[in-house]
């Protein structure tokens, strides 16, 4: 089992994912965050092996909290959702491990999510 760690300010894009990921007996999420100070307080606690971060979370400045999450959570995988294609090549940079678009439906959005897990730490394929 997958566990992932939901870090997105919106509720009903949270509850959303939330849905989306509990109907699949292999993931399973263990904590969720709406702002990056709460990502931070969970985020040790809970050892996720995802995090999937809203690009667009309150407080996140990328450089400082996604060293920070490295340094905590080495084998922790980060993925960023955005709604804004352009995003993507910032988290490219930021040297995150994927990028979900959240304008997917919930079967490709698992998909694209599964793709992630499946393959090295590192970004490659992005969808």
């Amino acid at each position: 089992m997958k566990t992932i760690l939901l870090a997105e300010s919106e509720k009903h894009v949270l509850d959303a994912l939330r849905l989306a990921i509990e109907q699949r007996a292999e993931l399973k999420v263990v904590g969720e965050a709406r702002s990056a100070e709460s990502l931070l307080a969970q985020v040790c606690q809970h050892a996720p092996d995802i995090i999937l971060l809203d690009w667009n979370l309150p407080g996140l400045c990328p450089q400082r909290l996604i060293h920070t999450l490295r340094g905590c959570c080495p084998a922790t995988i980060l993925a960023a959702l955005s709604v804004k294609p352009e995003d993507e090549q910032a988290v490219r940079e930021h040297g995150l491990d994927g990028f979900i678009s959240k304008q997917l439906p919930a079967e490709s959005f698992i998909a694209a999510l599964n793709q992630i897990l499946s393959r090295p730490k590192g970004f490659k394929e992005t969808q």
